[in-house]
């Protein structure tokens, strides 16, 4: 018989988004913290951008307001985005109290938070900690969990699956490495687990990104919705041994400026705004920019920029670059669109309370209406936050008792090893290809039968294994993408498809 432990709160994943929910409810009721890697080993940690939050004297909530609107394409939920940015400043005064450190700006004798500007706000205020601002929220995140006495972490422990009784989810399975598995019953399951952006070739997500939230939520019937909106981030190196790496959307902001290799300044030919454009417009312009050009590559120009200021607000990507023998304050960085973020995911309210009662998505693997058809930068980080939060004190306020309930089985079992590697080659080359940047239907068709092709050609794993249990829960990822792809049937934000052009 399988041991059952029991708590108030499970959260699967140890990311912004799961260790605020962690925090928040711990103050009141023993919470188990679930993550299948180390501890820190998630994609906030990875996180260059920072948080948008309206805090200059020349902004406020409601001008933060339009411009996630704006970019969202006309998809966004109004109440969504107005919770979101209603929320930001106290949320990051939240932060900041745990130990967070921002970089501060010397402003009549008094610091104050330095704030950045990104592609789609029409007022500076990203904060940030350098070009490492995931990496210091992570470490404040982790450093004030010993604060709660009654919060438990499990590193290296992989979620099976969900449980679901007569009243919604009940908790989870969970496999710890190397030891039996075990049942979690909790009052409050909360799904923080990322994005599912390794389904592509080229990506800037770390290797944990292979959707298994979404997997976990599909199994158990949750409603799951914009996942065809995959965010390409415009900037990432192309260099042949650092494929992926993120030049942030800071750069740009910085003054940055995208060039041909030939030196043609080209982003106020596609839009007024040029390279401070949100992102899904950034990206294409670049991807045609590369086709005209038959190069496969364009120019991110810093070099007219003083060189103390880049050293200084991008210690990381310089010193990054400059191993890799780029000098940016020299010469132009070589940039390429990747993909980067998982706009939609697991359908959730303003509470991160999700279709199943009991069980709460928050972070990247939620969809809580805020991005629309493309996400604002510098919102991620900040909807973790806030909707991490938020899901605590509701369920915190919830007076459900979990039952037994049933474990749910996935809709693919895990991939045997034999075999595994080719298939994961062949999905993420043909979601590169044929459900990437620009997309056309009969295209992206092929793509939903190559994918039941490798369904199909998968061997079953009769025993359990992390590394087979992603390799199904990507095909699963990959399929709701195609299909909801195939039923968007308008050009908005991230999902451009050349037949309805």
């Amino acid at each position: 018989m399988m041991e059952t432990v029991e708590c108030d709160y499970l959260v699967i994943g140890s990311g912004i988004a799961g260790l605020t929910f962690a925090l928040k409810a711990a103050e009141h009721g023993k919470a188990i913290v679930s993550t299948k890697a180390a501890l820190h080993d998630s994609n906030t940690r990875w996180a260059q951008g920072g948080v948008a939050a309206a805090v200059g004297a020349d902004d406020s909530w409601q001008l933060h307001e339009d411009d996630t609107l704006k970019a969202g394409g006309g998809l966004c939920d109004p109440e969504a985005v107005r919770y979101l940015v209603q929320n930001a400043v106290p949320r990051l005064e939240w932060l900041i109290s745990l130990g967070a450190r921002f970089d501060l700006a010397d402003e009549g004798g008094l610091p104050t938070l330095r704030l950045g500007r990104e592609g789609g706000h029409s007022r500076s205020r990203i904060v940030h900690a350098a070009d490492q601002t995931g990496w210091e929220i992570e470490r404040a995140l982790i450093e004030a969990l010993p604060t709660r006495d009654n919060l438990q972490v499990l590193d290296f422990t992989f979620c099976e699956g969900l449980v679901l009784d007569d009243s919604g989810c009940s908790g989870a399975v969970l496999q710890p490495r190397g030891k039996s598995p075990f049942r979690v019953r909790a009052k409050a399951t909360c799904i923080a687990t990322g994005s599912c952006c390794r389904v592509y070739r080229f990506t800037t997500n770390p290797p944990i990104a292979t959707g298994d939230g979404v997997a976990l939520a599909a199994a158990a019937e949750a409603r799951i919705e914009n996942m065809e909106f995959i965010q390409f981030h415009p900037t990432t190196l192309y260099h042949r041994s650092r494929r992926g790496f993120l030049v942030s959307e800071a750069v740009r902001g910085a003054g940055g400026i995208l060039r041909t290799i030939h030196g043609r300044r080209f982003m106020f030919d596609y839009d007024p705004r040029g390279e401070l454009a949100p992102r899904d417009i950034v990206a294409r312009a670049i991807h045609a920019e590369i086709l005209k050009e038959g190069v496969p590559f364009v120019h991110l120009d810093t070099t007219h920029l003083p060189p103390h200021s880049i050293t200084e607000q991008f210690p990381n990507i310089y010193k990054t670059l400059l191993d890799l023998g780029i000098d940016m304050t020299r010469e132009p960085i070589p940039v390429v669109p990747a993909a980067h973020y998982q706009c939609g995911g697991i359908r959730t309210d303003l509470h991160a309370h999700t279709s199943i009662p009991g069980l709460y998505a928050a972070g990247e693997v939620a969809s809580t209406g805020v991005h629309g058809a493309n996400r604002l930068a510098s919102n991620s980080l900040l909807e973790a936050l806030v909707f991490g939060y938020a899901g605590a004190e509701h369920a915190v306020a919830s007076e459900r008792a979990p039952g037994d309930g049933v474990a749910t089985a996935p809709q693919i079992p895990p991939v045997a090893p034999l075999g595994r590697e080719g298939i994961l080659r062949r999905l993420r080359q043909t979601m590169w290809e044929r459900v990437g940047i620009v997309r056309r239907t009969r295209s992206m068709q092929i793509a939903q039968e190559i994918i039941e092709d490798l369904v199909g050609e998968a061997q079953p794993d009769e025993r359990f294994s992390v590394s087979g249990t992603e390799a199904a829960n990507q095909l699963v990822c990959a399929r709701i993408i195609v299909e909801q792809a195939l039923v968007r049937r308008e050009n908005v934000g991230l999902h451009y498809n050349e037949d309805l052009a």
